[in-house]
């Protein structure tokens, strides 16, 4: 295939899938919307330009065809480049230096042509630029730290090591040949659909991991729900079954809960329950599992705790939930407490029912237990009364 047709068609999908990107990004929500898919789509648009400037070099002004179109088609490198750093949040990247790359490359560009004329030599210096702009794109790529994103990111850097050896092929067989246009490559096309693609699977992977995690959370407090506990304590239980290690499991509630919500609103409730959860996050391991199973009961799943440590752990967590001052909507300071019950099991027998069951029969005898002793301490007294003698008669 000539290269008239070759960037014809490449301009095309550049253009066509820069549309698909912008638009895509454009119906989304704005919270969910990617903050460097504007960026990318420009990259598209510009080099789709170029490329289509390029094509038609023996029938337009070179001015056009070659400085314009080369200098859009250039403006991929740092456009992607900034694109990478939005998508990955990271606050440098490599903008700048790349559009002064490209600006050093078009007075070649101008120099080779006007006062200079080399076709060859044109074509040579692009391919080492271009690969630059690709490496500055791929240390972004590794940069990154989100993990839900990274098998896009993989295929990204595929991609544009794809692209890149067939262009260091070709200026070897311009140079061996002494011709500019010695060897075009399809892989071109297939590069730019597979970035275009990856990016979008950028998308894909973040949205599935927000539903999953919209799945598995409790949206008041931010805990996890009894679907995440069902996922999570399978794999920690296991461990211990395996390893013979002590699990410990913690059922908690608030007291006086029904008491809060009728006497204060609804709102001090929820004030209630979403301080006892930050209080958890704040006392807990990081590889403890907490969950609200609904109303005001939470549930902690303690992996490789022993009796002891889980004892410190309740006491801890008491102390911390009995030191909360909240306020109710119209400023009314009020307290809470929590009674939690605790059950540590080991080897076959540390199963989540049994977890489950075992931490709500403690916490029910830790709710008897204080109430029993509220009741005695409301119960009047005895009080030792000391009664008189009665006078015997006197007999005279």
């Amino acid at each position: 295939m000539d290269r008239r047709t070759l960037f014809t068609v490449q301009a095309g999908l550049l253009l066509f899938l820069g549309g698909v990107i912008f638009a895509s990004s454009y119906f989304q929500s704005r919270n969910r919307r990617d903050k460097g898919a504007a960026w990318f789509a420009a990259a598209y648009f510009c080099a789709g330009l170029g490329l289509g400037l390029q094509a038609y070099r023996d029938f337009i002004p070179a001015i056009f065809s070659i400085l314009c179109g080369n200098g859009l088609f250039l403006m991929f490198g740092p456009l992607t480049n900034r694109a990478l750093a939005k998508t990955t949040d990271q606050k440098h990247d490599y903008f700048i230096l790349l559009l002064l790359l490209n600006a050093a490359t078009l007075i070649n560009y101008a120099y080779y042509t006007w006062w200079q004329p080399n076709v060859l030599l044109r074509t040579i210096e692009a391919v080492p630029i271009v690969a630059v702009m690709y490496l500055a794109c791929v240390d972004l790529i590794l940069r990154n730290k989100d993990e839900i994103i990274r098998p896009a990111m993989r295929a990204m850097v595929a991609c544009f090591i794809l692209q890149a050896l067939p262009n260091f092929v070709r200026i070897g067989l311009a140079w061996k040949y002494h011709v500019a246009d010695a060897w075009y490559a399809w892989s071109g096309i297939i590069t730019i659909a597979g970035l275009a693609l990856s990016y979008l699977w950028v998308g894909n992977l973040r949205m599935h991991a927000e539903l999953e995690r919209t799945a598995m959370t409790d949206p008041l407090t931010g805990l996890f729900n009894r679907r995440a506990l069902d996922v999570f304590a399978i794999r920690e239980l296991e461990r211990a079954r395996r390893r013979d290690l002590p699990c410990s499991a913690l059922m908690m509630d608030v007291d006086r809960f029904k008491q809060i919500n009728d006497g204060l609103g609804h709102a001090a409730g929820d004030a209630s329950l979403c301080a006892v959860a930050d209080t958890l996050l704040k006392t807990l391991r990081l590889t403890d599992i907490a969950t609200r199973l609904g109303g005001d009961e939470f549930f902690v799943l303690l992996p490789d705790c022993d009796e002891t440590h889980a004892g410190e752990i309740v006491m801890r967590l008491k102390s911390a939930i009995s030191a909360l001052h909240l306020k109710t909507m119209s400023e009314v300071e009020f307290t809470i407490t929590a009674s939690i019950g605790c059950i540590t099991l080991r080897g076959q027998n540390a199963t989540l029912e049994e977890l489950l069951h075992g931490s709500d029969v403690m916490l029910y005898r830790e709710k008897q237990a204080s109430r029993s002793e509220t009741t005695s301490e409301m119960k009047p007294q005895p009080v030792a009364v000391t009664i008189p003698r009665r006078a015997q008669p006197y007999n005279a």
